[in-house]
């Protein structure tokens, strides 16, 4: 059933807005229909896994097989434009879209993919596209999994898939060209990156593989009789004079720890471990998604090194030998199955092109352990590997010509992990009224030429919440911290912290009470609603105690998805604040949003703060918090050590 909201804004799942013709939502052919003995060099292309994905492409358009036309008539299981299609078996959660820019007229999906062909009358194609390859849709479908062994999901997975949209076709298709320009610009610099990896192989390729260098005298040196010599490492002719030296001669090689996985935790932005999804296939970090770390375990995953400019990362397992360059202003531990290589007496661009040579990629092969379950890759073997040492004079010469290039594709890269970003934020902002598409057009500029500027632009829009957005907030909170001494105290002091820390404006008018900041009609008025919505059972005790306990009904759960799609740029910083304080009781939690409340105060008020003034505002507040005297001293030290403090966000908070 379809909602429509004050914003004009539709709510309904995808099998509302399916196409009304015969099978315009289909799973693939079963298997045995459509196998190798059917696959033929040219006819009408297969779509399989490795033309979907998760990232930024629509639609790979390659590396098909074919089928008959007689074939894929009797299949019937055909996609066409303005199509999408949907991973149905193993990498759930890709999406593609068979858009007029690609190659073939039609195609056929295969028997792990499922098809489908929206209403156009109803939902631009393009929007939908966008829409179901978020990441919160994405991770949406991974919880929907119904496979046992391998992820699977079905038809009925997929028409249950919530989506939201703006009534109006003419505003679908100004949201779609806002995307559309930003994933050109992303493209853009991809094609750049691209042309910039090719010219450095090239020129290495010419100069350390060829060795058609520039000798003395501007000649290239093997084409034009420069004397060669047999090197016995590398079972090879290379130029006389040059030299060829085991890795661990010119580099620190160091393991990652060999220890059980730490727990995810946020409490530094700066503190996180490196994984193997984080390394991409262009050489490059992708640092969309930091697995970030306690301050502790970093301290201990950093003890043998903390990766930073210049230092290569390997991969040992999994996609073995994968290879990433570490940009400027990055610092990072490493985490399980990589290994750091630093140069220290060799060039690190022209290391880096070196590891991405056909010489080491042949080294790397014969240092492969092979198991009985995986490869790996050790750093007994990584230490065995030869590099070729030029004269230093050439090799500086590579360096200073690549160099420039290396930072370009860093800059490129880090700008469209930027604009990713921006992408996944607008959706969202946009579907909820945070921003118009108006105001989103003008600062664009329609091309996305700078998209750094845009974005700082765009996060420092003040962010109001909606009711309804007060809700999913509060409800979030539940999900996470109600445990059994949870009641009303604790509850209203985790919104209170919330709020201020995140810069999440609850537009409260918190007043001192005895229990802390208090805002009675804020917190009732959540309470009904979560009610109302009936998400949570609220009941208050007979006793003289009259505690309120939360419990949560299965519509609880939805929450969550809701979360991340009206909070992601805050989600992070939320759940690292509700995971310091979850161990808390509610006589803790009085105390820290006490302590914050009257040093905000003083910060608002441009007051001198010390610890002795802070504790006696903190008396001062109510004449029942001399209870806590002995404790605030011990508060404050927690609170600056796990930085729960203010930077005077929001009102003072005054007497009631």
């Amino acid at each position: 059933m379809n909602k429509i909201n004050k914003n004009n804004l539709i709510q309904t799942t995808l099998g509302e807005l399916v196409s009304k013709e015969k099978k315009s939502i289909i799973s693939g052919p079963f298997g045995s229909n459509v196998g190798k003995k059917f696959f033929k060099e040219t006819g009408i292309p297969l779509i399989r896994g490795n033309n979907l994905s998760t990232g930024e492409k629509k639609f790979k358009d390659e590396g098909f097989v074919f089928l008959t036309q007689e074939k894929a008539d009797e299949l019937n299981c055909y996609a066409i434009k303005n199509d999408l299609i949907f991973t149905a078996v193993g990498t759930i959660g890709q999406v593609g879209i068979i858009d007029e820019k690609l190659k073939f007229k039609e195609y056929v999906i295969s028997n792990k993919q499922l098809r489908v062909r929206f209403d156009n009358s109803k939902i631009t194609p393009l929007f939908a596209y966008y829409w179901f390859s978020s990441y919160w849709i994405q991770k949406l479908i991974r919880q929907r999994n119904v496979g046992s062994t391998v992820p699977l999901i079905n038809l009925s997975v997929l028409k249950g898939l919530p989506i939201t949209f703006p009534k109006s076709i003419n505003v679908q298709n100004n949201i779609v060209d806002i995307l559309e320009n930003i994933s050109q610009k992303i493209e853009l610099n991809n094609k750049i990156n691209r042309e910039l990896e090719a010219m450095a192989k090239l020129l290495y390729d010419y100069w350390f593989v060829q060795f058609d260098f520039p000798d003395e005298n501007g000649k290239s040196y093997k084409s034009s009789g420069g004397k060669m010599v047999f090197n016995e490492e590398l079972k090879r002719e290379i130029p006389e004079g040059w030299e060829v030296k085991k890795l661990s001669t010119c580099c620190k090689i160091v393991d990652c720890l060999h220890s059980k996985k730490s727990n995810y935790i946020f409490e530094n932005e700066n503190k996180y471990l490196l994984q193997l999804e984080n390394i991409k296939e262009d050489g490059l970090l992708d640092l969309s998604k930091k697995y970030y770390v306690s301050n502790s375990e970093y301290k201990r995953w950093t003890t043998r090194i903390e990766v930073q400019d210049n230092d290569l990362v390997i991969t040992n397992a999994g996609r073995v030998a994968g290879l990433a360059q570490i940009p400027k202003n990055v610092k990072a531990g490493i985490g399980r199955n990589i290994t750091a290589i630093r140069p220290t007496k060799v060039e690190p661009t022209f290391l880096y092109y070196t590891f991405q040579g056909a010489e080491m990629e042949r080294q790397i092969k014969l240092n492969t352990d092979t198991g009985s379950f995986f490869k790996s890759l050790n750093v007994r073997g990584i230490k065995e590997l030869f590099v070729i040492r030029p004269p230093k004079p050439l090799e500086n010469e590579f360096e200073r010509i690549n160099l420039k290039n290396r930072r370009m594709r860093e800059l490129n890269s880090e700008q469209n992990q930027k604009l990713t970003e921006l992408r996944d934020w607008i959706l969202p902002m946009l579907m909820n009224g945070q921003v118009r598409v108006g105001e989103i057009e003008s600062e664009l500029g329609m091309a996305a030429e700078d998209g750094e500027r845009y974005i700082k632009k765009v996060v420092n829009i003040e962010r109001k919440c909606t009711n309804i957005q007060k809700v999913i907030l509060a409800g979030h909170i539940l999900n996470k911290n109600n445990t059994e001494d949870f009641g009303r105290v604790k509850f209203q002091k985790l919104l209170f912290l919330t709020e201020y820390i995140c810069e999440i404006d609850l537009n409260s008018n918190y007043v001192q009470k005895a229990a802390g900041p208090h805002d009675d009609f804020l917190i009732r008025n959540i309470e009904l609603d979560l009610k109302k919505h009936q998400f949570f059972d609220i009941r208050k005790s007979n006793d003289k105690k009259n505690k309120v306990t939360y419990t949560s009904t299965n519509s609880a759960k939805s929450l969550e998805t809701e979360f991340l799609i009206n909070f992601k740029n805050e989600a992070k910083k939320v759940d690292a604040l509700l995971e310091k304080l979850n161990k808390f009781s509610w006589n803790d939690c009085e105390i820290i949003a006490t302590l914050f409340a009257v040093w905000n105060n003083r910060i608002i008020k441009d007051q001198p703060i010390s610890n002795d003034l802070l504790k006696q505002d903190f008396l001062d507040w109510d004449k029942q918090k001399i209870k806590y005297k002995n404790r605030l001293e011990g508060a404050l030290s927690w609170m600056k050590n796990n930085d729960v403090v203010p930077y005077g966000w929001g009102k003072y908070i005054d007497k009631a």
